[in-house]
């Protein structure tokens, strides 16, 4: 495709529609999930999975509206997955179930031409939205410390959301200095419209730092998120800070309790994170918020 500067001038075409808000993810472009190992980038990309085909938002990602999603996976194999995804799925909708699908794979090296058509029939038979590949290691066997030759790989994933109109979710692992980022880093930077990284809360083993890096709009503040072992979804507990300031900075907290849209184990526990962490203080049956010197 070639554009005259004249159609690029006149251009009034809107941006991309969003499928998870703040420029995260848009229609028709690629999302990057990178982490070090054991840091639940799986977990995390299944849970934002889910959440795209149910049209529900989770953990501050907020999801736009329903779409169909199909999984690519070389990890874990069939029953461990099949065990996590019933627990994430417990309370699903039946009558989304049908946008999630998932497609298991030891290795599918798409830089090779017959692996990369069976991809591309996969997505165009399911009639899918939205892709998730995870690893990226195990879809392609060149070397990531090649620019060039991984740029091949995110040439043909290019392909795909241009010849398909999908979206991409990639899940990558960190390299082994974790502060340069993923793997094959200089060209990964320069490919994604959007990426996520993830950072190791060694004080608290179930939470996970979450940055954004989004090219399309001003990118998200930094947060925290929390792994959920009970049910295992991530969630945010920034909402206590923002019911308690709806309230004017203090509630009563059997008022709080009942008004807080979480079960109580769960509020208890975000709870003590925030007192924790100085940013509420409990007397005499009252919740206030601490302000900052």
């Amino acid at each position: 495709m070639i554009y005259t500067l004249k159609e690029i001038i006149n251009d009034n075409s809107p941006m991309p529609e969003p499928i998870i808000k703040n420029g995260i993810l848009l229609d028709k472009t690629m999302l990057v999930i990178v982490g070090p190992p054991k840091s639940k980038k799986t977990f995390l990309a299944q849970n934002i999975a889910l959440a795209i085909a149910s049209g529900k938002s989770f953990a501050n990602f907020e999801i736009t509206e329903s779409k169909k999603v199909l999984y690519f996976l070389a990890e874990g194999g069939y029953y461990p997955n099949r065990d996590r995804l019933q627990k994430m799925g417990a309370d699903f909708s039946e009558k989304y179930m049908e946008n999630f699908m998932l497609s298991l794979f030891t290795y599918l090296p798409i830089n090779h031409d017959d692996a990369y058509n069976t991809m591309h029939n996969f997505i165009k038979d399911s009639g899918t939205e939205v892709v998730v590949i995870d690893p990226l290691i195990k879809f392609h066997d060149v070397d990531e410390n090649s620019a060039s030759q991984l740029s091949d790989v995110f040439g043909r994933i290019r392909r795909l959301i241009l010849e398909l109109k999908v979206s991409v979710i990639l899940v990558h692992h960190t390299g082994k200095v974790v502060s340069k980022g993923g793997r094959g880093s200089s060209a990964l930077v320069g490919e994604y419209d959007s990426c996520i990284t993830i950072k190791i809360n060694k004080d608290s083993p179930n939470s996970i730092n979450l940055s954004y890096d989004t090219r399309h709009t001003e990118s998200p503040i930094s947060n925290q998120i929390h792994f959920n072992p009970d049910t295992f979804w991530f969630e945010s507990d920034e909402g206590l800070l923002k019911l308690l300031m709806e309230n004017g900075g203090s509630m009563l907290k059997k008022d709080f309790l009942s008004s807080y849209d979480k079960p109580k184990s769960t509020t208890y526990r975000y709870l003590n994170k925030a007192v924790k962490a100085g940013q509420i203080k409990e007397e005499e049956g009252v919740l206030e918020v601490v302000e900052a010197e």
